[in-house]
């Protein structure tokens, strides 16, 4: 079968969607299927360019880097970004689809769906990893009366409504679509990652950083509004005095360079802030890390499952989290006991939490090692792989 992928950005650019879809990719390319990836990305000089790697054909818009515009340009940006795909998928000679699988955030592709939708007559899977705009009214970022909300929203809905399935990454995600009249059908879909994929250590990070046997937490991915970085920075000023203890921040984000200003204006020297590396590099860091943290906002009402847990319980790492109540990684970290978890704004719980962690390494191992068995259980590429298979070809069948 042939698959057609939509995301905004692609492996290599190191963020967790584009590195999990690679892993997506690889695994119906090695199940014997076609896949050609649409994507853009800021490193190709061409207005766009056709790749093939591993007969996996990948065609790249140019774009700006997303990393770089504030909240009133991405939005402009990411409109815009399915008509410039569009433009180059239709002038070029590509696979025919049988399938497209499309990847959210961002929530403006229903431009690009409709037109596939017409050409090529066929279904549609979404990959919903972020509830938008529900999130923002719930954290305040937009009022219910701003007309910019209504404007997202309407995308919201077209987009829903032109999908036939659509995969969210937790049971409780399903509750916002049972109160909503969408043509398709929800189904859960865990983020996924490819197991066994370890790669040899080639960054000696406690050499780098003089950091010998500290224990090291680490929080790797996205520096935004989402993983509330204040959070974070209160643990990092409660541990400046343990010479036991040290923090790695490895990412890029709305806030990174305000964490950079509040760590050097309070001498927080217990951290050491990373801008985004390599997904290859990035994998070697966690080979020298001992705690893998987690943050989200505490006035989320949505789950999140963010994929740097899934990085974390690859290389054994037990999970430190601070997060929303009632937030389905909650119960999770308690069943599976691979971590420890508490919620955002109960600091003192935070705090004794990662001293437990800190002086037991007894206690890391053992849930390093159920964070491990997690991961084999849940999260497995091969087995997203086969729930979007079942679904669109159920499809297919009609």
């Amino acid at each position: 079968m042939n698959y057609l992928i939509l995301i905004d950005r692609y492996f290599p650019t190191p963020v967790s969607g584009a590195v999990m879809i690679k892993d997506l990719v690889d695994q119906l390319h090695i199940e014997g299927h076609q896949v050609t990836v649409l994507t853009a990305s800021s490193q190709i000089e061409n207005k766009y360019d056709i790749e093939i790697i591993n007969n996996i054909k990948i065609l790249r818009v140019k774009a700006n880097n997303q990393k770089n515009l504030n909240y009133p340009k991405r939005l402009i940006f990411e409109l815009f970004l399915q008509r410039k795909i569009w433009r180059h998928y239709k002038s070029n000679s590509l696979p025919k689809p049988d399938f497209l699988i499309a990847y959210s955030p961002t929530i403006f592709w229903s431009f690009i769906i409709k037109k596939i939708i017409d050409r090529e007559r066929i279904p549609v899977y979404l990959i919903l990893r972020d509830i938008f705009p529900k999130w923002a009214l719930d954290t305040g970022i937009i009022s219910r009366f701003n007309p910019v909300y209504w404007f997202l929203k309407w995308h919201e809905n077209r987009l829903y409504n032109l999908t036939n399935f659509i995969g969210v990454q937790s049971e409780s995600n399903i509750k916002y679509f049972s109160g909503h009249k969408y043509n398709t059908n929800v189904e859960t879909l865990y983020n996924f990652k490819k197991l066994g994929s370890k790669v040899p250590k080639k960054v000696d990070i406690r050499s780098r950083f003089n950091l010998g046997e500290k224990v090291i937490f680490v929080f790797g991915g996205n520096l935004g509004f989402a993983q509330d970085p204040s959070n974070l920075l209160m643990l990092v000023r409660a541990f400046k005095d343990y010479e036991s203890a040290h923090f790695l921040f490895i990412g890029e984000g709305t806030e990174f360079d305000n964490v950079l200003i509040e760590k050097e204006s309070q001498s927080l020297d217990n951290l050491h802030l990373i801008p985004a590396v390599s997904d290859d590099e990035y994998q070697s860091i966690l080979l020298e890390c001992d705690v893998g943290l987690i943050s989200l906002r505490r006035d989320f009402k949505t789950d999140n499952f963010p994929n740097k847990l899934l990085n974390y319980m690859e290389y054994e790492l037990p999970i430190l989290a601070s997060i929303n109540a009632d937030n389905e990684l909650l119960e999770l970290i308690s069943s599976y006991k691979n971590g420890l978890a508490s919620i955002n704004g109960e600091d003192e719980d935070f705090i004794m939490n990662a001293k437990i962690l800190l002086e037991s390494k007894n206690l890391r191992n053992d849930m390093g090692k159920r964070g491990k068995t997690l991961l084999a259980e849940k999260f497995d590429v091969k087995s997203s792989v086969n729930k979007i298979n079942i679904s669109l070809k159920s499809h297919e069948n009609l």
